[in-house]
């Protein structure tokens, strides 16, 4: 075999060889788009459900406030800030802690006040 013809062998696999990697990379830049796709509706629903345990939080702090404003020996203290350190997997488990604490509290000082039940 001439040193030409060796040369053009060469230089096709090499050829070969990058059109295969490109086609790769491109199959590998469709798969990472699709997943891009679906990581961004995932945090687009992570903010909204973030914003709505806030809304919450917040509403059963006004509430916890209000029910306990007669209570004028008490010293109540600003709403705790988030816990950075909480577990997001386990959003739907805080959120029904703060149900339930709140509906205590409001239990509680219907009890106490001798309010009508909701």
């Amino acid at each position: 075999m001439s040193a030409a013809r060796e040369y053009k062998d060469v230089v096709a696999g090499i050829a070969a060889a990058a059109e295969e990697l490109r086609e790769r990379e491109r199959k590998r830049a469709a798969a990472l788009n699709r997943e891009l796709v679906g990581l961004g509706e995932a945090m687009a629903h992570a903010e909204e459900r973030a914003g709505l345990t806030r809304l919450g939080v917040e509403l059963h702090w006004e509430a916890a406030l209000e029910a306990l404003w007669v209570e004028s020996w008490m010293k109540l203290r600003p709403r705790p800030a988030p816990d950075r350190r909480a577990d997001p997997a386990r959003i739907d488990e805080y959120d029904a802690e703060v149900e339930a604490r709140a509906a205590e509290l409001q239990a509680a000082t219907r009890r106490r006040f001798g309010l009508p039940r909701r």
